[in-house]
């Protein structure tokens, strides 16, 4: 199975032709929160913050839109916030000037979809922005739930409590790494292969 773990890829992935894996196993991060929101009830007013391509494929909003007349959708490209997370500036004071020329037009969401990857490192801060008063969607874990239900029906689910996580790249820096173990939390090492 393969997953394609960020959403301007996903955006390009459903238009690509001789792929070697068949669409049952890959796994893209648009389709699924699409399937959950269309068929929701409880949340009407949606933001959608990602980059430039996400946000200018508009996957998002025209499939929300086609599937649920009753959404009120807001859409834009945030693309300064991904340099920023990979930088480390994380800290309020430093991402809310940025928040208030963004999130201008989002004042009546009840909800954002974080159409981007690095975004989940960022959620607290943008919920804390809205003074709480909208969720932020936890984007990786429904995810993670679709891949546990893709396995579960191909019986490909393994035991993982035995195992250990692997990580290879075509490619190692030292900005790379230290990425890294911002996202995952913890220390990784990686392996470099060679791609054929």
């Amino acid at each position: 199975m393969v997953v394609v773990a960020c959403n301007s890829a996903a955006t390009v992935i459903q238009n690509s032709k001789g792929l070697a894996y068949n669409s049952s196993e890959i796994v893209e991060v648009i389709s699924p929160i699409v399937d959950l929101i269309a068929t929701q009830s409880k949340y009407t007013n949606i933001g959608i913050i990602g980059t430039r391509k996400t946000i200018g494929s508009g996957m998002f909003t025209k499939e929300l839109a086609s599937r649920n007349k009753l959404l009120d959708i807001t859409a834009r490209a945030t693309p300064v916030l991904v340099p920023m997370i990979e930088e480390g500036f994380l800290d309020n004071d430093i991402l809310f000037p940025v928040f208030d020329r963004y999130f201008e037009g989002f004042e009546n969401c009840e909800l954002i979809i974080p159409a981007c990857t690095h975004y989940p490192i960022i959620y607290e801060q943008i919920e804390s922005y809205f003074n709480y008063k909208l969720k932020v969607l936890h984007t990786p874990k429904i995810i993670a739930e679709e891949v546990e239900k893709r396995l579960l029906q191909s019986e490909l689910l393994n035991d993982t409590s035995k195992g250990e996580d692997t990580y290879h790249l075509s490619d190692v820096t030292d900005r790379f790494i230290a990425e890294a173990e911002l996202f995952l939390g913890k220390k990784v090492v990686f392996q470099k292969i060679l791609l054929d």
